[in-house]
């Protein structure tokens, strides 16, 4: 039987092939440390943090994401002189070797999966992860408004939406968030609200961690 996990890569691949940059590549809040870093971008879709992150003088990024429609994208907009390659590869299973990067970011990546597979995923980024070294995530927290505004199919799990086009969205509590990041040192997390849209009481609801590998 095909599960939820396996069939995201293809619900992916028809997002972004019909919706291509759709999605925002607003500033998003980075640490310092990423100067001068060897970085990975775990889900980095269509650059949307991409372009922030070189912003903060990486030595490189390998900007990875399992969709190719994602990657296709990613590719044809990389300059050549740009310290980025984007690569496709699952995160589940990363083609890199033990202790490769100096930090890995995840933004708007876990949310897309099931809470197993966000075990799963924490795991392999640490083994990609030098001595050191750190994480970087931001996504949704619970309470967010799409939470309850969304359109959905089912819960499979506790604050875990199935839209109806099939993509798996899960709404993060700070608890939660720092039991995933356990085995990690210097766990900072964080709740931001904000109000997107002038005169509409929606709140938007988005959590950011820190840690460190041991």
């Amino acid at each position: 039987m095909v599960t939820l996990m396996e069939r995201q890569d293809h619900v992916w691949d028809r997002e972004y092939g019909r919706r291509g940059t759709h999605w925002s590549r607003r500033n998003r809040a980075l640490p310092d440390h990423l100067e001068g870093s060897l970085v990975l971008e775990a889900g980095a879709g269509n650059g949307k943090t991409l372009w922030n992150i070189l912003q903060r003088g990486p030595s490189h990024v390998v900007a990875m994401d399992f969709s190719r429609q994602a990657m296709r994208r990613l590719k044809e907009e990389l300059d050549i002189s740009s310290p980025a390659s984007a690569l496709m590869a699952d995160l589940l299973r990363m083609p890199f070797k033990d202790g490769a990067f100096d930090s890995v970011v995840l933004h708007y990546v876990l949310d897309n999966m099931l809470a197993a597979e966000r075990r799963s995923a924490v795991a392999e980024a640490s083994r990609v992860l030098r001595p050191g070294g750190r994480i970087v995530f931001e996504d949704f927290a619970a309470g967010d408004f799409r939470q309850e505004t969304g359109k959905r199919t089912s819960e499979p799990e506790r604050n875990t939406l199935l839209k109806k086009k099939g993509l798996i969205c899960h709404y993060f509590e700070l608890g939660e968030l720092k039991g995933l990041f356990e085995g990690f040192d210097g766990v900072k997390a964080s709740i931001r609200e904000s109000k997107p849209i002038r005169n509409k009481p929606l709140l938007r609801k988005t959590v950011s961690l820190t840690a460190q590998k041991r």
